[in-house]
């Protein structure tokens, strides 16, 4: 949601965040539809520990700032499954209100 709203058109990302000094590994991304519901579904392969964030991108209550405000969401760890699991689980973060105020940062890319 932006304001009372659906959130159409905001680019959702989940990848695999190691640094701001290396890239991170995106698993699945995708823009919000006109509903604002979005569905990531990604896998890595690596033979490390993993620590998938949800990226949201996105301009509500912005005013002209330049650049999207970014969320990070750090995707708690009991939501990480093997490959082929039987019982994959789902992180349901509910619905959102983008004009809060939370820790973000810029993105101009």
């Amino acid at each position: 949601m932006c304001g009372d709203k659906p959130a159409s058109g905001v680019k959702v990302k989940l990848a695999t965040s190691f640094s701001d000094l290396i890239s991170d590994d995106v698993m699945a991304e995708d823009h919000t539809p006109a509903s604002g519901e979005f569905l990531l579904d990604g896998t890595e392969d690596e033979v490390t520990k993993i620590d998938p964030v949800l990226k949201i991108y996105h301009d509500c209550d912005d005013d002209w700032k330049p650049c999207q405000r970014r969320w990070s969401i750090r995707i708690p760890d009991k939501y990480i499954t093997k490959p082929g699991s039987a019982h994959p689980k789902t992180f349901d973060l509910g619905v959102v209100n983008l004009e809060a105020r939370i820790k973000e940062d810029r993105n101009c890319v």
